[in-house]
């Protein structure tokens, strides 16, 4: 249920939040700001939290309760893309890095 809430509320957003530093524009740059990222351990423990409260509700619903379910699902696997996103823009980084060597 709160999860639902949660959803309803992002799509509600009228002005998202924008950082006020600029993209990176290198792929090194990219790199090194997306290790920082998956470094910071506070941001980690922040996205293991909600992975937890999103599994809990998955694993807690009741049996006719799909929209929460499925909200659920989806938010996890939202949380599991920025990972992967950010451990890709590593590797870019690390690709890009050996072929300046090259």
């Amino acid at each position: 249920m709160i999860w639902g809430r949660f959803a309803r509320f992002l799509a509600k957003a009228s002005t998202p939040w924008r950082s006020t530093q600029p993209v990176p524009q290198s792929q090194g740059e990219l790199g090194e700001e997306a290790r920082k990222l998956l470094d910071n351990p506070v941001l980690i423990e922040a996205l293991d939290r909600i992975e937890r409260k999103l599994t809990d509700t998955w694993r807690n619903s009741r049996a006719g309760d799909e929209a929460e379910r499925e909200a659920s699902y989806r938010l996890y696997w939202a949380v599991e893309a920025l990972k992967g996103e950010l451990r890709v823009m590593i590797a870019n980084a690390g690709m890009a890095a050996r072929q300046r060597a090259e």
